[in-house]
């Protein structure tokens, strides 16, 4: 009898899978989940130690790690960008925008309630918030308006405000996509990169009371900048050492530097500007010149492919299993003891997050599971009845 493998490799809707936007995937959800981590231990660990030891340089790096939720939205950008650049530009199949919104919902949505409501029981049973609270906060998560409705984040998992944030990018990727329809090549870049610039600015000078899409639109243009070059540039390229070197220096460049560097009037708009760049250097080379081979590995892949159910479950595990876990002291060596406490936490967030997305995540990445669940409920009545 031939066995059935356990397979983690995501499932793509056009079969065309592109192993370094995965292998960058893992890079924004390790930097989101470490920049949690170290939050978390920072703050709960009040034990003494008997030694010190200096770990600016890390810390300078582990305190950006936020930076991973644009990471998150410029990967977004290309992915949802690439089928209606590939129509504009390549005369491809035209997108059908009911089966795009259809995609959407049951691709995303299922691991999204399930997690969401399962959080919501458990702050409710721990006493950590009471009912009406509870389902106040999951109603107004479900249909992606917490930050709006309670101007703030989800009360019942704090990092839901991106993927509110991602929602709005999905509703307006038919409309922003007929930047792809300007046939010349250079007025079609020039046209996405004012269109970047323009967004930026908004973001720079407007001060909603509430996180909205135009705080974080720039960010996904990049993603169809990168789509154009991606489409266009496609003769075979040849990677270089030069090459390799600017991508690794562009993503340390993006983790270790920050506005404080920018003191000067207007140095936090240039900064801004800075990093956008940054962050297009490094994706052109690793997409498209496929720099680094480290973002195409199996195990990094993996991962990275199952960022979004880690997303969803990474915070609640730190919560829920660091406070206890902190009670205790390994080690009188400061070190030693962060080290046991994020091994631990980091590991106990693989393992539970595996499980989900290989039982809920990447059954629903299959765009014909609706069909075949109401196939396969189906023939249970039939047999019931028979």
């Amino acid at each position: 009898m031939k066995k059935n493998k356990i397979s983690l490799t995501r499932i793509t809707s056009s079969g065309n899978f592109i192993p370094e936007i995965d292998g960058l995937r893992f890079i924004a959800i390790i930097s989101v989940v470490l920049f949690h981590l170290f939050g978390f231990i920072s703050e709960k660990d009040n034990h003494t130690y008997i030694s010190q030891i200096d770990f600016s340089f890390v810390t300078k790096i582990l305190k950006h790690g936020d930076l991973g939720v644009p990471l998150f939205f410029v990967l977004s950008g290309f992915i949802l960008g690439l089928p209606f650049a590939k129509h504009h530009i390549k005369d491809g199949k035209k997108v059908n925008l009911k089966s795009y919104f259809y995609r959407r919902i049951t691709r995303l949505e299922p691991p999204y309630i399930i997690i969401m409501s399962i959080l919501s029981i458990a702050v409710v049973y721990t006493n950590k918030m009471q009912i009406m609270e509870g389902i106040n906060s999951l109603l107004a998560s479900l249909v992606y308006s917490h930050n709006i409705i309670f101007n703030d984040n989800s009360f019942i998992n704090v990092v839901a405000w991106s993927l509110e944030i991602e929602i709005q990018f999905y509703i307006l990727v038919p409309i922003l996509s007929l930047l792809f329809s300007v046939k010349n090549k250079n007025k079609r870049r020039i046209g996405i990169l004012t269109s970047i610039v323009i967004a930026n600015l908004v973001s720079y000078y407007t001060n909603l009371k509430f996180v909205f899409i135009s705080d974080y639109l720039h960010y996904f243009l990049i993603g169809f900048l990168l789509v154009d070059y991606f489409l266009e540039d496609n003769t075979e390229k040849q990677n270089t050492i030069l090459r390799s070197s600017i991508s690794v220096l562009s993503l340390l460049a993006l983790f270790y530097f920050d506005e404080s560097y920018f003191t000067f009037e207007n140095g936090k708009l240039i900064w801004e500007l800075l990093l956008l760049s940054l962050i297009f250097i490094s994706y052109y080379n690793i997409i498209i010149y496929k720099s680094l081979a480290f973002f195409s590995s199996k195990i990094i892949t993996n991962i990275g492919g199952m960022c979004y159910s880690i997303y969803l479950l990474h915070f609640a595990i730190i919560s829920f299993v660091g406070n206890p876990l902190l009670q205790i002291r390994f080690s009188e060596n400061e070190i030693i003891n962060t080290s046991i406490y994020s091994i631990i936490l980091l590991v106990t967030i693989l393992i539970i997050s595996t499980i989900f997305y290989l039982i809920i995540e990447r059954p629903c990445m299959d765009k014909y599971w609706p069909t075949k669940l109401k196939n396969y409920v189906r023939r249970i009545f039939d047999r019931e009845l028979f």
